[in-house]
C-alpha cells in the first residue's frame, strides 16, 4: 500500500526537478515558450483530426448532395423532355407523305441497281394515337456493297425512316450475290393532338 504512494511521490519529485532544471536552463521566458509550443502542437493535432473528420463527413455527404443535384437537374430535364415530347409529333411528316417516301426508297434501290422483289406493307398506329408507323419489307438482291450503299442512302435521306430488320442469305457458297430482306419503318405524326 505504501508502494503506490512512493511512486506518486517519486513522480512528483522528478517533475519538480525537471521544472527547476528547465527554469535554470531556459529561464522563465524559455519555459513559457516551451509550454506555448506544446500547446500549439496539441491544438494543431486537434485541428488536423477535426479536418480529417470533416473530410470524411464531407465524403459521406458528397454522393447524397450529388444525387440531390442530379435529381433536381433530372426534374428540370424531365420537364424539358416532356415539353419537347409534346412538340415531337409535329416534327414528323403526316401519313399522307408516305407514298412519296415509298417512292424515294424504291428510287434509291434503282439508283444502286438492286434487283427488287415484291414488297410487303404494314401500317401500325400507336395506342396514344400520336404516331403512325408504316413498315415496308423489301426483298433485294445484289452484292454486299450495293446493299449497304442502298441502306445508307435511304437512312441518310429519309429522316423519319429506321432500319427495323435485315436478313441476308448467300444462295451459292461461291457466289457474290446476296438475297436480303430489309424491313424499314417509316414514322409519321398524326393530325390528332
Amino acid at each position: 500500500m505504501n508502494e503506490p504512494l512512493m511512486n506518486a511521490d517519486s513522480v512528483r519529485e522528478r517533475l519538480l526537478t525537471l521544472r527547476f532544471e528547465l527554469v535554470r536552463r531556459f529561464g522563465v521566458p524559455g519555459l513559457a515558450g516551451v509550454v506555448l509550443l506544446c500547446a500549439a502542437a496539441i491544438v494543431a493535432n486537434g485541428a488536423m483530426r477535426m479536418q480529417a473528420g470533416t473530410r470524411d463527413l464531407s465524403n459521406e455527404v458528397s454522393p447524397a448532395r450529388a444525387a440531390k443535384k442530379a435529381d433536381v437537374a433530372g426534374d428540370a430535364r424531365a420537364s424539358a423532355d416532356a415539353a419537347m415530347l409534346e412538340t415531337l409529333p409535329e416534327l414528323f411528316p403526316r401519313f399522307a407523305h408516305s407514298a412519296d417516301d415509298i417512292a424515294a426508297i424504291l428510287a434509291r434501290a434503282g439508283e444502286n441497281n438492286l434487283t427488287v422483289g415484291s414488297a410487303e406493307y404494314l401500317v401500325v398506329a400507336d395506342s396514344g394515337g400520336r404516331y403512325v408507323r408504316y413498315q415496308m419489307l423489301l426483298p433485294v438482291k445484289d452484292q454486299y456493297g450495293a446493299i449497304r450503299r442502298f441502306l445508307a442512302s435511304v437512312l441518310n435521306n429519309l429522316p423519319n425512316a429506321a432500319l427495323r430488320e435485315i436478313h441476308v442469305e448467300r444462295p451459292a457458297v461461291d457466289g457474290s450475290v446476296l438475297d436480303a430482306r430489309v424491313r424499314f419503318e417509316l414514322v409519321y405524326g398524326t393530325a390528332r393532338p
